[in-house]
């Protein structure tokens, strides 16, 4: 691995996270080594966001921790992985991560380098992510890589997976807010209550993933020399 501190590329550095549970996964890992920047979720709002943190992001090597759902049999709940590039659905476009970063985030959590998908809503059913994965050759799914490279061509980007390939999910989709990039809490509450078992496992694995996420976060800050 190689230290944070002498890496001549991470000058700078910020990370992201989805507003929510998951900025408060990767602040409380972080312990404040790195400025952590809240974003919302799905893309739709990321032009008012970019407005916003313009200034403070543009030109600087960024990194995303965030969730994601896994596309192939292999990628359990928990699993950590770097996305080297993104690509969007439903055409297919592709655009890279910054390699420099990628390959010190694959090396410092050692994991494996994988493509993400970008998608412009959660995708909650089995059936779905097996052919998503096919089509597309990705391993994750997500809802803002692709789009937050338009924005930041010095980003990387890593993946927690919060719902393995065969776990349904609620109809989460329901209680989002595009526009915003916010859960709204009494139609989660609604869709949790509609889809209990469905509900059960969400909350059971989703602990699991913003557990990890935290960890991910405490790896990034870690010295090598004292490993």
């Amino acid at each position: 691995m190689v230290a944070p501190e002498t890496h001549p590329g991470l000058a700078g550095l910020v990370l992201l996270a989805v507003q929510g549970p998951e900025y408060a996964a990767v602040r409380w890992g972080i312990a404040g080594r790195w400025p952590v920047v809240p974003m919302p979720l799905g893309a739709r709002a990321l032009a008012d966001w970019w407005t916003k943190y313009q200034g403070q992001l543009q030109g600087r090597p960024v990194v995303l921790l965030g969730l994601a759902g896994a596309l192939t049999p292999g990628g359990s709940v928990g699993m950590r992985v770097v996305c080297q590039s993104c690509r969007l659905h439903p055409g297919g476009e592709t655009r890279r991560c910054d390699p420099e970063l990628t390959q010190w985030l694959a090396q410092q959590l050692d994991a494996p380098i994988v493509q993400s998908l970008t998608t412009q809503r959660i995708v909650t059913q089995p059936q779905e992510k097996q052919q998503l994965g096919e089509r597309f050759d990705c391993a994750v799914v997500e809802m803002e890589g692709y789009e937050l490279l338009g924005y930041l061509p010095r980003l990387g980007m890593v993946r927690v997976v919060s719902d393995g390939m065969t776990q349904p999910l609620p109809d989460l989709n329901a209680a989002m807010t595009p526009a915003t990039g916010q859960i709204n809490l009494l139609r989660l509450g609604q869709v949790m209550v509609q889809q209990p078992q469905a509900a059960w496992m969400l909350v059971h694995q989703g602990w699991r993933s913003i557990t990890e996420l935290t960890a991910v976060a405490r790896r990034l800050t870690v010295n090598p020399e004292n490993n």
